[in-house]
């Protein structure tokens, strides 16, 4: 894909189409920016960084006709192909396609796609962690580092491990992985999708263009993850499962230990190395296994990586303990499927600060976990009034609503008593207070840490 010369639009500047900027910017081609949804506050900032690279942009109100002219249109996961400034483009016949697309246009390297609507963050770094113990793998995507950012810097036996998401498929319609991993399918993003059906059938498009001699790891106990559920392809599927045997080839919990197959033999790891909490992890940890197995691990890179392996950053992670009373940032949970795991990993009583956007699922699980595990509720956000009648009809009494993250760490730690969990665990997504759940997540661990 020639860029040089060539007009391209860029429809959003969060960090992933700041990325891009940058990427066409180095390959001398000339961007048209613009951003919509961008908060007023931010404009400057974001004019800056167009002034900065020389190029044209259109903030605020976008005129349908922004993109005419262009070769190709890049746009950012936030990005509907209803928007009608999209619909216009494409109806002009210009292609409208993800970064994700044209980073793989692009790249020379060996691509791993992660996807599900859980644990695929974790998946993903844990595979790249892995493969480090004996190649170089970089972890991407909708993990936090644009696909194309990196790009300029692969060689041809890199391994990229690419967190993918259903809303980046959607203009994806090349893309095409040498492995995919599917976590889980629970309803999620709603909100854009309309109906789960529709969202499950985006999540496994991934594999549409997958050729011969592709791998396909799903999660064997999710319904929505049977072979027969995916688009019809030449390509090998190898489940894993944390609650029996299944395979060969395959990887699976039996007792103590992991037992990993990719077709060569059954590996047996135990599964104490492994230093993350919860069977979720386990399961993780069995399809991140598969797939390094796949791409030349052997048993002691296995052991050695999930011996060493710490988590990733806004996953049930650690912040500190103080008073008896331990803090954990779970901010990356923006779905209450997310909320619920994180819930079941702790044995300990906990104080759960959840809320944000709403994305309109269901919350008769999660209210049937915080009535098991929740001394407290405090709830924040758009989301905070649903929240609260939800838990209130399922007869959760201790919920606390609050203006604020800072106000909801104040209130936790007056509730909290020593031996319990404070958990910020959103269920939601992180956009009507913050520009993403890192920075929803990185507050918190600063509040926390003032304490």
């Amino acid at each position: 894909m020639e860029l040089a010369g060539k007009r391209v639009g860029v429809f959003g500047l969060g960090v992933t189409g700041r990325a891009v900027v940058e990427f066409l910017a180095a390959r001398s081609a000339m961007a048209v920016c613009a951003d919509e949804l961008a908060r007023p506050e931010k404009r400057e900032d974001l004019r800056q960084f167009a002034d900065a690279h020389g190029v044209e942009a259109h903030l605020g109100e976008v005129p349908r006709s922004v993109f005419a002219g262009c070769a190709l249109v890049v746009i950012s996961p936030g990005v509907s192909l209803t928007n009608p400034v999209i619909a216009a483009t494409v109806e002009a016949g210009i292609p409208c396609i993800s970064e994700i697309e044209l980073a793989y246009c692009h790249c020379p390297a060996h691509l791993v796609a992660i996807t599900g609507s859980n644990g695929k963050s974790t998946t993903t770094s844990l595979l790249a962690h892995l493969l480090n113990g004996f190649r170089r793998a970089i972890a991407a995507g909708n993990i936090g580092t644009p696909f194309i950012s990196i790009v300029g810097q692969l060689a041809r036996d890199d391994v990229v491990c690419c967190e993918v998401s259903s809303f980046q498929l959607e203009a994806s319609p090349r893309f095409r992985p040498e492995i995919a991993v599917f976590t889980n399918i629970t309803p999620d993003h709603l909100d854009r999708h309309h109906t789960f059906a529709n969202y499950a059938a985006m999540k496994r498009s991934l594999i549409k263009t997958m050729e011969e001699g592709a791998s396909v790891i799903y999660n064997a106990e999710d319904e929505n993850l049977q072979p027969e559920e995916f688009p019809r392809r030449p390509v090998s599927f190898l489940p894993f499962s944390s609650a029996g045997e299944v395979g060969p080839p395959g990887a699976y919990l039996e007792g103590g230990e992991l037992v990993i197959d990719a077709g060569g033999g059954a590996l047996t790891i135990p599964r104490d190395l492994l230093r993350l909490p919860g069977t979720h992890n386990v399961e993780n940890a069995l399809a991140a296994s598969l797939a390094a197995r796949l791409l030349g691990a052997k048993k002691h890179h296995l052991e050695k990586g999930l011996a060493s392996f710490e988590g990733y950053e806004h996953r049930i992670e650690f912040v500190r303990e103080l008073a008896g009373v331990r803090y954990y940032n779970d901010s990356k949970a923006t779905n209450p499927e997310a909320t619920v795991t994180a819930l079941r990993a702790f044995p300990q009583p906990i104080v759960l600060i959840a809320g944000g956007r709403d994305k309109g699922t269901s919350l008769h699980e999660l209210v049937a976990q915080v009535k098991q595990h929740c001394t407290h509720v405090i709830l924040l956000g758009e989301a905070a009034p649903r929240f609260a009648e939800a838990l209130a009809t399922g007869g959760c009494e201790r919920v606390l609503s609050v203006s604020g993250l800072p106000e909801a760490v104040l209130s936790a730690r007056e509730l909290a008593q020593p031996g319990e969990v404070v958990l910020l665990s959103p269920a939601c997504a992180s956009f009507d207070m913050f520009e993403s759940f890192e920075e929803r997540g990185n507050l918190f661990k600063e509040l926390v840490r003032k304490l």
